[in-house]
């Protein structure tokens, strides 16, 4: 009977919210990011089930953002007390003074636009681009957020990043997404690019002297020559002027393999390779496929053109 007795008493001591109800324990130190505080803001109400009852209860306003205050824990146990019913239900606990912060951190327009452009240097990077920048039309309002760990996603809005229209900001606090920011705008990448340095007319073939590199924004040309080397020795499709962008659109790759010209004809499968001459049937460029007939068999064979006088047989 006295140990039936002595477990009575042990339960009741080690759980005694059991016995009383509720616990409101206080904490120490909180950071808010709303105008009113609630009792959730400063205690933890324990058990778990019984919080919901009290959790939105709400107190008084907030410090001012930047601010900090403290509070002895009999002013917070007046406002709970005179909100609920059955006082004698509620075990009290916890720190005895309760100091409130509402600490922001507040995202300007630069940072952002500086998480946007960072993101953009990496994806530009093969380009070796001397400047790159997002050029925003309008920023959207900038929200503030509660102090902790700001992380930004950048997505652009076309796989081909230059032509991008606008940017998704995904601003992310402590993990937790906090806006979804869509801001418009257009891309700025500036490259060195291949112009003509006199006037060309249609059918010339490009010599050194003709074309020199200068930096221009690439967002605003399509497919621009970069390496000077890579136009040299081709053959323009269309008269060009002075200081024009040379394009891909401008030239014309040159013939490599005229009709009925005898042509290598290379067979390769794996690490095996044959080769044995052919009769080109149509003139072709690199890469492009033609018909070859084989000299030894005479069967017409499609090959792709690989260089002057060389193709490979397309399976």
């Amino acid at each position: 009977m006295k140990r039936f007795v002595f477990s009575i008493v042990l339960f009741l001591f080690c759980f005694p919210s059991l016995l009383l109800g509720m616990e409101i324990h206080f904490k120490q130190e909180v950071v808010v990011d709303t105008a009113m505080l609630t009792l959730a803001d400063v205690a933890v109400i324990r058990p778990f089930s019984k919080s919901e009852v009290l959790s939105d209860l709400v107190l008084f306003p907030s410090p001012s953002k930047g601010k900090k205050k403290c509070f002895d824990s009999l002013t917070l146990k007046a406002y709970v007390l005179d909100a609920v019913i059955n006082k004698e239900s509620i075990r009290w606990t916890g720190a005895d003074t309760v100091c409130i912060s509402h600490e922001v951190v507040s995202k300007s327009g630069c940072e952002i636009q500086s998480a946007i452009n960072i993101e953009l240097q990496k994806a530009l990077k093969p380009l070796s681009a001397q400047r790159v920048a997002f050029n925003v039309r309008n920023l959207p309002a900038v929200p503030n957020f509660k102090t902790g760990k700001v992380e930004y996603e950048v997505l652009f809005s076309d796989r081909d990043i230059l032509k991008s229209r606008q940017v998704n900001v995904i601003i992310r606090v402590n993990g937790q997404v906090r806006e979804n920011l869509v801001i418009a705008g257009h891309v700025q990448a500036f490259v060195p690019v291949v112009l003509a340095t006199e006037r060309m007319n249609r059918g010339a073939v490009i010599e050194q002297e003709q074309v020199q590199t200068r930096v221009k924004n690439i967002a605003q040309l399509t497919n621009p020559y970069l390496d000077p080397d890579k136009v040299i020795g081709k053959r323009l499709k269309r008269s060009v002027n002075i200081n024009q962008v040379i394009t891909e659109s401008d030239l014309d790759l040159p013939i490599l393999v005229e009709r009925r010209q005898v042509v290598t004809m290379i067979l390769q499968k794996g690490s095996l390779q044959i080769s044995t001459n052919g009769l080109a049937l149509q003139k072709g460029k690199m890469g492009d496929v033609i018909m070859v007939k084989n000299m030894k068999s005479n069967r017409e064979i499609p090959c792709r053109v690989i260089g002057p006088g060389l193709t490979m047989v397309e399976f």
